[in-house]
């Protein structure tokens, strides 16, 4: 998320011991004649609570539920949280950030690619992975998204202008998590809807660490509205299809056997109207426009815009609404198997770590 201060394929290797899964089938082509959505949701606060606080405050379950950690933290990954989601049918969607949030990307104390290509974060990558790998069900795990952007430490602008060294990054922690027994982990590669800055060494394409290595692409994007932070006298109000439909198209060339997932968005009620803003983008949705888009993430916080549904009552209802369509209903247990009908087999890794 962009000027924001805040911070695999694996269903053939675990069961989906779920109570609400026993006995349930892959997730059907459509419901009401448009193609099956699930429902993920961000909340400043414990997992377990989004899924429940969802709920309450919209009347639906999400089928996954995502939170962040930074690298620099040292936590461990919340193994038995993640276990307690299930437990709900929600799938966990871990964003795993390599950065110290304290430091600026520039920091020469900062972590950068280099670090993790060189061996630094070796020990830590293997410690998350057995936490990973302990909750024995389906996880995605998020790493380094928006690296199309200038605004992290692993973005490429920050790292000599590189691509080749976040496809280092990403694939050298994608096989120390799977050499650890992690095949539980379905991989999230994720960039902004913009990059910044908009420079050919900048294209998403050019870090693309290959199919073998990615799961699901996922596109962040924000309508940010008039006057955001970064540009008090700009007009960013953007519908979704103008916030969406160029990445969507980009995720399609780029890793057209992979579904999409849309792993932050959400609308501003700055300069335009929130609620027809949603009932906009269920117009998209049923048109037929984006047939390989199915988990839509929604960035449910008030920060640098009040971007939460709850910002007024009429974007409140319009969003109720959304969430409630039939088409909008997939189950977290259906959401962790549709990565695996897009991929019929998994690669083995292309080079060993030590």
């Amino acid at each position: 998320m962009r000027r924001r201060t805040l911070l695999g394929t694996a269903a053939g290797a675990v069961a989906l011991a779920l109570s609400d899964a026993a006995g349930a089938q892959a997730a059907p082509a459509c419901r009401d004649s448009f193609p099956t959505r699930y429902l993920g949701v961000f909340r400043e606060e414990a997992p377990t609570a989004i899924a429940a606080n969802v709920e309450d405050l919209y009347g639906v379950r999400p089928a996954g539920v995502m939170w962040f950690d930074s690298w620099a933290s040292g936590l461990a990954f919340p193994a038995n949280e993640a276990k307690a989601l299930w437990r709900r049918g929600v799938m966990p969607h871990y964003t795993w950030e390599p950065w110290n949030t304290a430091l600026g990307p520039n920091d020469p104390g900062q972590i950068h690619l280099t670090d993790v290509i060189e061996g630094t974060w070796d020990t830590y990558i293997r410690a998350r992975a057995k936490e990973f790998a302990a909750v024995r069900l389906p996880i995605m795990v998020r790493w380094g998204h928006e690296f199309n952007g200038n605004w992290y430490p692993w973005g490429i602008a920050n790292n000599n202008n590189d691509p080749s060294l976040y496809v280092q990054a990403y694939r050298r922690v994608h096989d120390l998590v799977l050499a650890a027994g992690a095949r539980n982990v379905q991989w999230v590669w994720a960039y902004n809807n913009g990059s910044s800055p908009d420079a050919p060494y900048n294209d998403p394409a050019g870090a693309y660490p290959g199919d073998r290595y990615v799961d699901w692409v996922g596109i962040d994007g924000y309508n940010w509205g008039s006057g955001p932070s970064w540009d008090p006298a700009g007009d960013h109000w953007t519908s979704f299809d103008a916030t969406f439909a160029i990445a969507y198209a980009k995720a399609r060339a780029i890793a057209p056997s992979r579904p999409v997932m849309i792993a932050e968005f959400a609308s501003t009620e700055d300069g335009g109207d929130k609620a027809r803003w949603f009932k906009g983008m269920d117009t998209a949705l049923r048109s037929g426009a984006y047939p390989d888009l199915k988990l839509l993430t929604y960035f449910d916080v008030n920060k640098e815009e009040p971007w939460s549904p709850t910002s007024s009552p009429a974007a409140l209802a319009a969003f109720t609404s959304w969430v409630r369509q039939r088409y909008m209903s997939g189950r977290g247990h259906e959401l962790a198997r549709v990565a695996g009908t897009y991929a019929s087999s998994r690669v083995a890794p292309a080079i060993a770590v030590s």
